[in-house]
This record gives structure tokens, C-alpha cells and sequence, in this order.
């Protein structure tokens, strides 16, 4: 959420002096047709991603049309593997050209180990459109990278929209009207209440959801760190009704067994054991289900009463261009690519959220996802994204929140700690982590 101050270790600092070579540009002749290279060098750039899953998935949705207009363009596949970081890859002289990644990144490793590169003489010089990015995703590169005071250090490319799934079989079996678009919480627990219930030797639950996501993209916008200072921002009003809300439907009677909850426990008590009525998730969560699951739907997700109208903050995944990268321009022309209406219809309608403002793109979405055929995935658009966090000054601390931040919302669903003391106790743990940084 927040930005963090500039950190790195010298001997990688002595090596970006060396591997920050400007892009070979080469020249602005149009780009060669399909199979005819003698206009350029053969240029094999290196992806990194921390996502294990998305080398799959690009080869077969990115990588082909690539090399189908620029087919003097490979790739070379870099994983998050011990050992392989990317600090451990530039001090090899391995840098990645593209990283894929969440916000966090820019935040974490890239300012960290000042491989940031600003993208904004990139796309005058391509004159790429900036505006046919919705807004929403823009602003969030656009905030963080401000905190640095740059233009813009990534683009993104695709997005994780939260939806309300639920399960027909268990509303038809206890004769519950479906969930709606434009549900409260309150309403959604509603119904929770009169679906936690055991019967027939089975203990149903009302609602399960993956809580990490909805805690870190939460609907009212509350940022972990003080934009201001060095210090937390937890122990608020935003927070204290975050917690409250989410929390209560796990304090239902018999809703869940009294130890930490999961996503993995969450999402298997939805697709697997088929006994939670519905389920707050990402729109990739689909993707996982299993075949034989099919008589569900979705709705938009509940909002919080204070913010109508309001979805989750979206996270969207970027794709960076390195400083280190020796073949900046060429990395471009696959951010250009992979943002072009043509690669976000297709991905679209292969069920995943575009970027993109264009309404019929939105529209396509799961047209051609098998599990998504019929559903109701205008869902997706019902509810506006809350605004973007401002960024912080680039000169304060940042330190990572979301482990502690699961731990004390466990804590309260379990019934360890009340609210109050929960937000508290996160507050000291993140001052004092600010604290120990500081005096690196």
C-alpha cells in the first residue's frame, strides 16, 4: 500500500553501474513483416515472475502472437527460485528485461534494488495511449511511481476483480432466495445466518471468503502506514469496521472449527466439501474449480455501508521493464502488444479482467471460459473499485504488513482477541518493525 525509502546493498549498486545500459533502440523503420528478419538482430528477453502458474499462461496467450509480429523476439523464462531472486540474478549479470508482478514489487524489490525504470520517454517516444487504460488500474502505478517522484514504472496488464459466488444447491435445498448485486455486508450476513445451520449429519456454512485479499484490498480504502509519517495507520475507525464486518460471520454459531482459518481451507469448503453457501473471491478463483462444481453463479460483492456502491481496491498485475535491461525498446513492444484491444479481448473472454476501458472487452468477459458460460459475470462491473491509495513520501519507511495483518484478523475470528486489542497489537508490531528498519 504504502511506498518505502530506498534501500540496496553495495556491491549490487557497483554492478547496476555496469548493467544499466541504454535500450538499443535501433531504428524507427516499421517492424518487419511475420518470418522476415533481416531488419533485426535476434533478441531473446528475459521474464522473471514470482508467479509459478503465469509462464504457462503466457507462452500460450502472449508469447505466439509475438513472435508472430516480431519474430525476432524470445523469451527466456526466469523463476522466484532460491537463490534466483532478482538481486541474485542482476549480481550474476542476469537481469530480467520484464518482471510480472503485483504493486507490491515496485515497493519491494525493484526501488530496493533500484531497478525501477520510468516508462514515460517509452511510451511518448511509441506514442502509446495512455487513456484507453481505465483509470482505476492506472492510478495505482501512477500513485506509487509519484511517490518516487517518476512518471510511471509499470503498466498493467491484467486485474483480479472480488465476487460473491455462491452455491445453488444449498439455497434450493433450504429454500433461500439467491444473493443479489449491490448486497450490504449486513445483508450478505443475513443470509449467512439462516444458512449456518447442520443438517442432515452436515455442518453448512453460511459464508467463507479469502479474507487476505479482502483485508489487503479493502473497500474503504484504509492504507496500513500513515501517508505522513513513519509510522502505522491500523488502529482506526476504517480498520476497527473492516475488522468487525468481515470478522462476524465466523463468530456465527458453528460456521467454522475454532483454529486459523485459510484461503485454501476457505475456498475447499466452497469447491471441495460443498458445504459453504457462498464464497468471496477474486474472478480467477473460477479457474479452479472443479468440473463436476457447475451449479453456482456469482453476484457483485457485498459493499461496506459506509462506501455504497464500492468494490474491493483492485490489484492488478504489472508488467515493469528493468533498469538493467539491455533491450528496453523491444520489452515495449510487448507491453504495447499484451495491452493491445486485440490480446485483452482475447484474454477476456478466456475469463480473465481487462485493463482496458473499452466497454466490449469488458462485456466478452468469460464468453469462451467453459465454466463461465451461462454465469453472471456482469457481477464484475457493478460495483466501482475504491479509489487508489495516495502514495507516501518515497522518504519513509516501508515494511511488510500482510503476514502480521492475517495474524491478529485470526486472532479475532477465533476469539483471542477482541478488536480493539487486535488492532492495537498490529499497530505496535508495525511500528516497531519501522522502528528496526530505520536504524539499519
Amino acid at each position: 500500500m504504502g511506498t518505502g525509502k530506498r534501500t540496496g546493498f553495495a556491491a549490487l549498486s557497483a554492478i547496476m553501474a555496469i548493467t544499466m545500459v541504454s535500450a538499443c533502440s535501433g531504428s524507427k523503420a516499421p517492424d518487419a513483416p511475420a518470418g522476415n528478419t533481416a531488419k533485426h538482430e535476434p533478441v531473446t528477453l528475459k521474464f522473471y515472475t514470482g508467479d509459478k502458474d503465469y509462464e504457462e499462461k503466457f507462452r500460450t496467450e502472449v508469447e505466439a502472437k509475438v513472435k508472430e509480429k516480431y519474430p525476432y523476439i524470445s523469451f527466456e523464462f526466469q523463476g522466484a527460485e532460491q537463490g534466483k531472486e532478482i538481486q541474485d540474478l542482476v549480481l550474476a549479470g542476469e537481469s530480467p528485461d520484464i518482471y510480472y508482478q503485483g504493486i507490491s514489487a515496485l515497493n519491494e524489490k525493484l526501488v530496493k534494488f533500484n531497478l525501477q525504470y520510468d516508462l514515460t520517454e517509452l511510451i511518448r517516444k511509441n506514442q502509446f495511449d495512455l487513456s484507453r487504460i481505465d483509470p482505476a488500474y492506472l492510478d495505482i502505478i501512477k500513485n506509487a511511481s509519484a511517490g518516487y517522484g517518476a512518471g510511471l514504472y509499470g503498466l498493467p496488464v491484467n486485474s483480479f476483480t472480488p465476487v460473491l459466488y455462491y452455491n445453488k444447491d444449498i439455497f434450493d435445498k433450504f429454500g433461500i432466495p439467491y444473493p443479489k448485486d449491490g448486497m450490504t455486508w449486513d445483508d450478505a450476513y443475513a443470509l449467512a445466518q439462516k444458512l449456518t445451520r447442520f443438517e442432515d449429519g452436515i455442518q453448512y456454512r453460511g459464508m467463507t471468503m479469502n479474507f487476505i485479499y479482502l483485508l489487503d484490498n479493502n473497500q474503504l480504502g484504509a492504507p496500513y502506514l500513515h501517508p505522513a509519517e513513519d509510522r502505522s495507520a491500523v488502529n482506526t475507525d476504517a480498520w476497527k469496521s473492516i475488522f468487525t464486518t468481515l470478522t462476524k460471520f465466523y463468530r456465527l454459531p458453528m460456521n467454522a472449527p475454532m483454529d486459523e482459518r485459510s484461503r485454501v481451507k476457505e475456498v475447499a469448503s466452497f469447491t471441495k466439501d460443498r458445504i459453504s453457501a457462498m464464497h468471496a473471491d477474486v474472478t480467477a478463483a473460477a479457474e479452479s474449480f472443479p468440473d463436476d462444481f457447475t451449479n453456482w453463479d456469482m453476484v457483485s460483492l457485498p459493499v461496506m455501508k459506509e462506501a455504497p456502491g464500492t468494490n474491493a481496491q483492485i490489484n492488478p498485475r504489472f508488467y515493469y521493464i528493468l533498469s538493467a535491461s539491455k533491450h528496453k525498446e523491444e520489452a515495449f513492444k510487448v507491453l504495447e502488444l499484451v495491452l493491445s484491444d486485440e490480446v485483452q479481448m482475447q484474454a477476456s473472454k478466456s475469463g480473465k479482467a481487462t485493463v482496458l476501458n473499452n466497454p466490449a472487452i469488458q462485456k466478452a468477459f468469460g464468453q469462451e471460459f467453459s465454466r463461465l458460460k451461462g454465469k453472471h459475470t456482469e457481477a464484475l462491473y457493478v460495483n466501482k473499485p475504491v479509489k487508489a491509495v495516495p502514495a507516501r513520501d518515497s522518504k519513509l519507511v516501508t515494511v511488510p504488513v500482510t503476514t502480521p495483518l492475517n495474524k491478529e484478523f485470526n486472532n479475532v475470528l477465533t476469539g483471542k482477541k477482541d478488536v480493539n486489542t487486535a488492532l492495537r497489537d498490529l499497530e505496535e508490531t508495525i511500528n516497531k518493525a519501522i522502528l528496526a528498519e530505520k536504524q539499519k
